[in-house]
């Protein structure tokens, strides 16, 4: 949701308040959920997966290629949609 926020910020999407508050939502789910002892674990993998999402993100939005561009942004939806199925006021 960090990646789609911040992507939602940079092309004036009017959803970024929505992906704001999701991502707030995953945040607190995660810190309720997290081992102790998994902080630096956790926060290596959120990173990670920003930086996928966000490749995804820009090359959706900024590819040349039309073909290109559609298969990030069909792979950038599936995950968004993966995410967004797991809260419950989806």
């Amino acid at each position: 949701m960090s990646a789609e926020m911040e992507h939602a910020w940079l092309i004036n999407d009017p959803a970024a308040p929505e992906y704001e508050g999701q991502r707030l939502t995953f945040l607190a789910l995660l810190e309720a959920t997290a081992p102790d002892g998994q902080e630096r674990v956790i926060l290596h993998h959120r990173i990670e997966a920003k930086l996928a999402h966000a490749s995804l993100l820009t090359i959706a939005t900024f590819s040349d290629r039309a073909d290109r561009a559609d298969r990030a942004r069909t792979r950038a939806k599936w995950h968004l949609s993966a995410c967004t199925e797991m809260l419950l006021d989806s």
